[in-house]
């Protein structure tokens, strides 16, 4: 989308999707293989057309950004989870390579059980999502990711769900 104004209550304001936001969601099966939840990026995206990723997109007006990525996991996967349940990694700018103009805030969060969740594209724009699917994190490195999404989970994964982080995490979301 093309900046562009509109007119809310008499005031002129700007609409721009500059803020993005980008949502990494992790389980564990009961034999403690921990997953990421990714999709496929369809025919219908702008570019990286065939490459992973995880949940993301931009924010719409009059959302916040917990709202946004709540939103876009639930376009992109099917999944409603409360916004509440997001934690804010971290927020960066593009690339001093990129010639997109982007702020990233990335969030994360955990399920406790993803075999019973059922996952679709119902939702989501049309031919903008190929597949979803739950992927095992010793496996992350057979697939291709867009947004430089593979270090990210790595990164986060590390940060905040390695077994010794783990349980200080968990007793102040759920």
């Amino acid at each position: 989308m093309k900046n562009h104004s509109v007119i809310d209550n008499g005031v002129r304001k700007w609409i721009s999707r500059h803020v993005a936001v980008a949502g990494f969601i992790f389980s564990k099966d009961k034999k403690g293989n921990w997953y990421v939840l990714a999709n496929k990026r369809g025919e219908g995206c702008p570019d990286f057309v065939g490459y992973w990723n995880c949940p993301c997109g931009y924010l719409d007006y009059d959302e916040t950004t917990k709202e946004a990525i709540a939103r876009e996991v639930r376009e992109e996967t099917g999944l409603k989870l409360e916004s509440s349940k997001f934690k804010l990694d971290y927020i960066n700018d593009s690339p001093e390579n990129s010639n997109k103009q982007n702020v990233t805030f990335r969030y994360h969060t955990k399920v406790k059980s993803f075999k019973n969740l059922a996952l679709t594209t119902a939702f989501s724009e049309k031919e903008e999502v190929a597949e979803i699917k739950w992927i095992k994190l010793t496996e992350i490195h057979n697939y291709e990711w867009a947004f430089n999404h593979l270090n990210i989970i790595e990164n986060i994964f590390k940060k905040h769900y390695e077994e010794n982080k783990i349980k200080k995490f968990f007793k102040k979301i759920w």
